[in-house]
């Protein structure tokens, strides 16, 4: 009887093992799908709001102007 036993728990031991891995590997989907959605739903809220901030506050361009006062050039001695 106990080598029909130990026999039958050889026979089954790489199916839990499987079983268990199988598992382990669905959790982890799990997880990292969890966290995936949530990272969208933050990213898409941060974009709205900058997307939000830059229509009803746009950046203000300075306007250019030509520097003004005068430019002296000169040569340089290379000593």
């Amino acid at each position: 009887m106990n080598k029909k036993v130990q026999k039958a728990l050889e026979q089954l031991l790489p199916f839990i093992l499987l079983g268990m891995a199988i598992a382990f590997a669905v959790g982890v989907l799990i997880m990292f799908s969890y966290v995936l959605i949530w990272g969208i739903l933050i990213g898409t809220v941060i974009w709205t709001a900058v997307l939000l901030k830059n229509y009803f506050f746009p950046k203000k361009t300075p306007i250019t102007t030509k520097p003004q006062g005068r430019i002296i050039e000169h040569e340089h001695d290379n000593h």
